[in-house]
């Protein structure tokens, strides 16, 4: 398949982000009653797209045949089949899942072709669901990083002027649902490459429970942590598309009772003021609508670099090859060669070692979060920062070390995760997230609706002033 012709010179105003109007639930309806077809559905993405992504760069590959997959769903459903709710909306998947036909890679120079498996589980279900896939998203190097220095990235749909990162590594999905060129978004989150990314974006990303999705037919970072993830305009979108992923549903459930929810004061430190205060003011409306927050201390978050980040660098050496690894180190960028370059000689009786701390401390922190409902906390401590101020290898390095540091506790300690967004500070995204125990995926997502409907939905990115520009 080729790439799908983008024109720098359409029109200045695209067509509307219908999905984020009317809500997937409403949009889902007028493709069911046929007073919506797939194909005209498409269409308005890929005209967004073809308007937006030359500014944007959210995709890495367009699936230039979407429109005539639109028109096969819509016969299909003339004729009488129906293949759920989910059937032609338009997505977007990160380029590191394998799916037939398409150039899916892990953004690397390596040669790594033989590594990359079929077609999986997940990919196969959104198939059957009848989406109609759009292309492939950009990702960090093997999604090893929140940015990197030698591989392009998207330009975050908040600031036109200004490039500034959308984290990663999935940043690409983050920042096409952002922009509106899809319904909704797939990724992947290893140490919060959903829930960061989509904080950095103003768009929701949950993370569920490890192991609730498999995750074969993902290009694999640390097999011990990767989870595939979503992208949504909302919380309510988000309970809609889990809801109708037919085997791998997950359903929402609200919390019963008065909700508690504790607040790491690990999570309070060298806050950015704009998401300080965007926290603050979400608190308050939490409180004032009968939600108990209390304080809340996990010391076990010191453990993330020397557990998580450990385990994470060894696994993909493990995969990869400690002989590729060093005899490509000048091809690999210097932010993922940070990660695995420590690890190259860990044995596998270490990072079996590394592993079964890991399992302690999911035990660790269950027990001291029983009396709590969630965790919450900012995603994030920082706002979008501009990429020229992480163009040396040492900022970059640094900003991957600090900026996931409120979601990577949550791979560590295998609880299922989502970032709302909050209102923008300065005009930049701020967000919240909830962490649930593992296996509490339904009452996260009934809680993340309850706790949308007190905070309120910031509205999206104008993306007028991308259009028709590179």
């Amino acid at each position: 398949m080729s790439a799908i012709p983008i024109d720098a010179d359409v029109a200045i105003k695209p067509p509307p982000d219908i999905a984020a109007e009317l809500g997937l639930r409403s949009l889902s309806a007028m493709l069911s009653d046929r007073s919506l077809t797939a194909e005209a559905l498409t269409s308005q993405y890929l005209q967004r797209l073809a308007s937006i992504d030359p500014k944007l760069s959210a995709f890495a590959w367009h699936n230039a045949e979407a429109l005539q997959d639109a028109r096969t769903i819509d016969r299909r459903r003339a004729a009488g089949d129906d293949l759920g709710p989910l059937w032609g909306l338009p997505v977007a998947v990160k380029q590191i899942f394998s799916v037939s036909n398409f150039p899916s890679s892990p953004a690397t120079a390596l040669d790594v072709t033989a590594k990359i498996s079929p077609e999986g589980t997940f990919i196969k279900a959104l198939k059957r669901a009848g989406v109609v896939l759009l292309g492939l998203t950009r990702t960090t190097e093997f999604a090893a990083a929140t940015i990197n220095i030698t591989k392009p990235a998207p330009w975050n749909p908040w600031d036109r002027s200004t490039k500034r990162v959308c984290g990663g590594s999935s940043h690409g999905s983050a920042a096409a649902q952002a922009a509106g060129l899809c319904s909704f978004a797939v990724g992947s989150d290893t140490g919060g490459s959903v829930r960061f990314p989509a904080a950095m974006c103003g768009v929701v990303g949950f993370k569920p429970t490890h192991g609730r999705w498999p995750i074969d037919g993902v290009f694999p970072l640390s097999p011990t942590f990767d989870t595939i993830g979503i992208f949504a305009n909302s919380a309510a979108d988000l309970a809609f598309i889990c809801a109708s992923l037919g085997e791998l549903r997950i359903g929402s459930r609200r919390p019963e009772g008065k909700v508690t929810l504790g607040y790491p004061h690990q999570y309070s430190v060298d806050l950015h003021p704009g998401v300080a205060s965007a926290f603050e003011a979400a608190v308050a409306k939490l409180r004032a609508g009968g939600i108990d927050i209390v304080g809340l201390d996990l010391p076990e978050v010191s453990e993330v670099p020397g557990v998580f980040g450990r385990i994470l660098g060894a696994e993909l050496v493990a995969f990869l090859g400690r002989d590729t690894i060093e005899s490509n180190k000048d091809r690999l960028d210097p932010v993922v060669w940070a990660r695995v370059e420590t690890e190259l000689a860990t044995s596998a009786s270490e990072l079996e070692r590394l592993r079964r701390r890991h399992f302690e401390l999911v035990q660790i922190v269950k027990k001291k979060t029983a009396h709590v409902d969630a965790v919450v906390g900012p995603t994030t401590p920082f706002i979008p920062a501009a990429e020229r101020e992480l163009s040396s290898p040492e900022a970059a390095i640094a900003w991957n070390r600090r900026s996931a540091s409120h979601t990577r506790p949550g791979n560590l300690f295998g609880m299922c995760g989502i970032s709302l967004p909050l209102p923008p500070a300065n005009g930049l995204p701020t967000s919240l997230q909830l962490l649930c125990p593992p296996g509490e995926d339904e009452k996260l997502i009934g809680l993340a609706e309850s706790v949308e409907r007190m905070i309120g939905r910031p509205q999206k990115p104008d993306m007028t002033t991308f259009s028709g520009s590179k």
